[in-house]
């Protein structure tokens, strides 16, 4: 509450207070002293402003018709304190309250770890068309249309991408030609098997989602849910998982502007901890109306590219975990020097509108994605991978893998000798995986074992059915 938020402001600044408790807004009269100063109701904030500024500052509050009051005024005494009216109620060093102790807590990497990573992927036990349309219609993947059809997601007239037409929301900022674009999630099926990877991994596909529609990856926050910190394994896992968003953040240089700890996320009875699952928020800016990017196909005729290499990394992936019942595997891992060069890459193919469509690659591998693509206009593709496995992979391996930071980008065939130049100059892997359909069947051919024809008609009624289905009384 305004404990934290006073002495943290005036410790971390090397200041002191003065703080007037009558001039904080309560929701109810006769509230302490202590109850003001340790509620922690929510959606408040704590401001510094210069004199010369406050007026301005304010302007805003008013404007946006927020509940303001000044409460206090700093000074050069480096003391807090705090009157309830006349009565000084709180007199001390500021820093006594920012300045915490640390506390090193044990951890332990979980034993069970060194056998879930050695699992093989066994055999495909399906045909790759009936793989295909299990993941499809699988919880993690299917359309989440039935929820966000229960909320007004378009008050305020603010939303400019509807829900399902892109990777993250599109908000504009009124008054402006500019928007926010914001993306929420992690893969804790990555984070249980490698937590520093998996919290990378995760901030590779959020930012991935804002990219995807044209957006830059201003900020993140995050709510980092965890077990029991006494437990050394849960720590290890909390302390990885920070490690690595910290790693990550300082080397593509996205600042981490807030955040949360859950702890003691566990089963009542059997005290077995939630899955690790570091949740994480950007937010970023896209510059104008005419370059925002949505992940429908557009255009039949125009090519269908991928940008990145596929790995063999299956580890914690949806086809693990719905087809095989498995957990274990190698999760992905995060390159970021060829993140930074993926999403530079992507940025110049922007500035020269060479993309039409773009949709980052996440659950259930790309052909999981280049079908969510075909899906609203109806569309198809007529796919060759012959020479795009360069890791020689198993085909079920190849389609199914979640290899982070990878796209599926759609372009006109006039502009793709102009894309592959600037690839070269930028150090990236892309191929050409096909062309867009004008009906509604994805072909596949270049495989090991098989050729594959899906028809988009019924991966579009498993996509939007799984939900409603779950919901049905």
């Amino acid at each position: 509450g305004l404990t934290c938020a006073t002495s943290e402001l005036t410790g971390d600044g090397n200041t002191g207070a003065n703080i007037d408790l009558r001039k904080v807004f309560t929701a109810e009269p006769g509230m302490t002293s202590y109850e003001i100063m340790l509620s922690e109701s929510q959606e408040r904030m704590a401001f510094i402003v210069k004199p010369e500024g406050l007026e301005t500052v304010l302007d805003v509050f008013r404007k946006y018709e927020m509940a303001f009051a000044v409460i206090g005024k700093t000074d050069d005494s480096k003391v807090l304190k705090v009157f309830d009216g006349d009565e000084l109620v709180v007199n001390i060093p500021a820093k006594a309250l920012s300045v915490s102790p640390t506390f090193k807590r044990q951890e332990k990497r979980p034993e069970y770890l060194d056998q879930l990573l050695a699992q093989p992927t066994p055999e495909p036990n399906k045909q790759l068309e009936e793989i295909i349309e299990i993941l499809i219609a699988s919880e993690n993947i299917c359309s989440k249309e039935w929820i966000y059809r229960q909320y007004d997601h378009e008050v305020g007239v603010r939303s400019v991408i509807k829900c399902g037409d892109g990777d993250s929301g599109v908000l504009r900022i009124l008054g402006t030609n500019k928007f926010i674009a914001s993306s929420v999630g992690v893969n804790s099926k990555h984070c249980y098997l490698n937590p520093y990877e998996g919290a990378k991994g995760g901030l590779v596909e959020i930012c991935g989602n804002v990219i995807a529609n044209g957006g830059k990856p201003m900020a993140m926050v995050n709510c980092c849910n965890f077990g029991n910190p006494e437990i050394p394994e849960s720590f290890w896992y909390f302390s990885k998982a920070v490690e690595g968003m910290n790693d990550f953040c300082r080397t593509l240089k996205i600042p981490i502007v807030g955040g949360n700890v859950s702890f003691y996320n566990e089963d009542e009875v059997t005290k077995t901890a939630i899955k690790a699952t570091p949740q994480i928020m950007i937010v970023g800016l896209i510059e104008g109306y005419e370059n925002i990017i949505t992940l429908p196909f557009k255009k039949a005729g125009n090519d269908i590219l991928i940008l990145g290499e596929t790995e063999a990394e299956l580890g914690g992936s949806e086809y693990h975990s719905v087809v095989h019942g498995l957990e274990g595997g190698i999760p992905p891992k995060v390159e970021e020097d060829k993140i930074r060069a993926r999403w530079d890459f992507i940025s110049a193919l922007y500035e020269k509108n060479l993309i039409k469509a773009n949709h980052d690659v996440n659950k259930g591998g790309f052909i999981v994605t280049i079908a969510e693509m075909c899906f609203k206009n109806k569309l198809g593709a007529d796919l060759d991978l012959s020479s795009y496995n360069g890791n020689d992979l198993r085909d079920d391996v190849l389609l199914f893998s979640e290899t982070v930071g990878r796209f599926i980008i759609e372009t006109e065939p006039t502009s793709l000798n102009d894309i592959m130049l600037l690839a070269t100059k930028f150090k990236v892997n892309i191929s050409k995986l096909g062309v867009i359909l004008n009906q509604p069947k994805i072909l596949i051919k270049g495989l090991e074992n098989q050729d594959i024809s899906l028809d988009i008609n019924k991966l579009k009624d498993l996509y939007d059915s799984t939900i409603p289905n779950l919901m049905e009384i």
